[in-house]
């Protein structure tokens, strides 16, 4: 009834009072939001209302964590969408960068502004 952690090679018992804390000097270190998700992070370097809303969101994980799993799933959807906009921005840049003369007449740029208008429903009207 013992829980354990397999460490690089060594298995080691889990102790659930276990708490691993870790301090960087990065101003603002980027993490992917599957990683942001799934750790507690404080970032003591914002201001008194972005301390506000970290904990408050810690409290809600405690308390309704069901609408702290919605809020993940949000955060991770959002970081989706943005990078699908970025990829739709950057197609019809290269599009508009490399066509010449005029871009109505140009199929390849006609099929990627229309590519654009389907990704721009599927992100929820971003662009």
């Amino acid at each position: 009834n013992q829980e354990y952690i397999a460490l690089g090679e060594n298995v080691i018992e889990y102790n659930p009072q276990f708490r691993l804390y870790l301090t960087t000097k990065l101003r603002n270190p980027h993490y992917l939001p599957e990683v942001f998700n799934k750790v507690t992070v404080v970032n003591f370097a914002l201001t008194v209302f972005g301390l506000e809303d970290q904990l408050l969101g810690i409290v809600v994980a405690k308390e309704r964590p069901d609408l702290q799993t919605k809020r993940d799933e949000l955060i991770v959807q959002g970081a989706s969408n943005k990078k699908a906009l970025k990829e739709v921005e950057d197609m019809i840049l290269h599009t508009l960068s490399s066509s010449t003369g005029n871009i109505l007449e140009d199929p390849n740029a006609v099929d990627v502004l229309d590519s654009s208008k389907v990704h721009d429903s599927k992100i929820g009207g971003f662009i």
